[in-house]
């Protein structure tokens, strides 16, 4: 008799804005043993050099725990292309700040990065996920 209880999937979780079949479409872009713990429509901005946020592109962002690369991202589809049109890994010591109910800023790889919410629950939902999975991290180490 096995004692182990089987190990835990974690449930995709869709955008409130997405019918059903558009949160499965944008499920099975994830990849193999990836789960989104998070999701919600967006415009991604970056700030360029001249300090002006700048639209980069548009799309469904999520908060992905990939297993087979043991970290966590937020990446960012084009659900119509199933194309990933921005990614950033959740670095140690990666924080957001919430400027506006509908806007969440954090520092990418190259700028400060902005994603603009079509919809303040769901901004509210995003922020929650992302600060909860940095502080369960955060008591790890």
């Amino acid at each position: 008799m096995n004692s182990h209880p089987p190990p835990r999937r974690a449930v995709n979780v869709g955008s409130l804005l997405l019918t059903p079949q558009e949160n499965e479409c944008l499920f099975g872009y994830l990849g193999r043993k990836c789960a989104t713990l998070c999701s919600a429509v967006v415009q991604v901005y970056r700030a360029e050099r001249s300090y002006k946020w700048v639209k980069r592109c548009c799309g469904v962002a999520c908060l992905v725990k990939d297993n087979p690369q043991r970290s966590y991202f937020i990446r960012v589809f084009d659900i119509k292309e199933g194309k990933t049109m921005f990614e950033q890994e959740l670095y140690h010591n990666f924080s957001i700040s919430s400027p506006r109910p509908y806007f969440i800023t954090f520092a990418g790889d190259s700028c400060q990065v902005g994603l603009n919410f079509a919809s303040e629950e769901e901004a509210k939902r995003f922020r929650v996920a992302v600060s909860d999975l940095l502080n369960r991290r955060q008591r790890k180490t």
